[in-house]
């Protein structure tokens, strides 16, 4: 596991709402205003992300657990590229 890399404790104190967070990842979605690319990212600014095209634009966090079923790319394969690369893209249609 990198450093850029924040974990959820599950077991952690419960939040302000009285209920216990999931663990898993948290993430940063990133969307492109001209292109179907989407990504995902530690990095709360973006920093790290591919300097191409149109400029990156934050959309909203995104929680990643190892059982979370999606359509598209598996946890293990976002959490391998976040792992590998810093960053993990997707087509913005797979909406995670």
């Amino acid at each position: 596991m990198s450093e850029i890399m924040t974990i959820v404790d599950a077991a952690g104190a419960p939040d302000s709402a009285g209920t216990t967070p999931a663990a898993g990842l948290v993430l940063h979605k990133f969307v492109k205003n001209d292109s179907w690319r989407g990504a995902l990212t530690a990095d709360a600014a973006g920093g790290n992300l591919p300097n191409t095209g149109s400029p990156w634009i934050h959309s909203k966090e995104v929680l990643v657990s190892p059982g979370d079923r999606r359509t598209g790319a598996s946890s293990v394969q976002i959490i391998k590229g976040i792992s590998e690369r810093g960053y993990f893209l997707f087509p913005i249609s797979d909406d995670v």
